[in-house]
C-alpha cells in the first residue's frame, strides 16, 4: 500500500428510529463508490449489532490512493446529495464523524 494512501474511519450515529434509513442510504453509497471510484480500495461498512442506548451505530472503513482521491469523493454528485438527504431527513442524531487513522501495527487479514 501507497505512504500516500489516505485511511479514515467514518462513524454515523442514527437518530433514534433512522437506523433503517441510514442502512439504506449508507449500503447504497458503498455500492456506488465500489462501482465509479476505482481508486478507492476499501469501503467497507459495518453496524455495531449491540448498542446499550439501542441504538447502533454504523462504521466505515475506507483507504483512499491518495489525498485526491479523497478529496474527489466528498464532490461526488452522490455523496453531496446524500449529505442533503441526511439533513433534509434528520437522520443523525450528531455530526458525521469522519476520522483520518494511519496504521501502525496488526494486519489486514489472514
Amino acid at each position: 500500500m501507497s505512504s500516500s494512501a489516505i485511511h479514515v474511519t467514518a462513524i454515523v450515529t442514527p437518530a433514534k428510529g433512522k437506523e433503517s434509513r441510514v442502512r439504506e442510504l449508507l449500503t447504497d453509497l458503498a455500492g456506488k463508490v465500489e462501482k465509479q471510484e476505482p481508486e478507492v480500495s476499501k469501503y467497507h461498512l459495518f453496524e455495531q449489532y449491540d448498542s446499550e442506548s439501542g441504538t447502533n451505530v454504523f462504521v466505515v472503513q475506507e483507504i483512499y490512493k491518495d489525498k485526491s482521491t479523497y478529496d474527489k469523493h466528498f464532490k461526488t454528485e452522490y455523496f453531496q446529495a446524500l449529505g442533503e438527504t441526511v439533513q433534509k431527513e434528520e437522520l443523525l442524531s450528531g455530526p458525521l464523524n469522519i476520522m483520518t487513522v494511519k496504521p501502525i501495527a496488526g494486519y489486514n487479514c489472514r
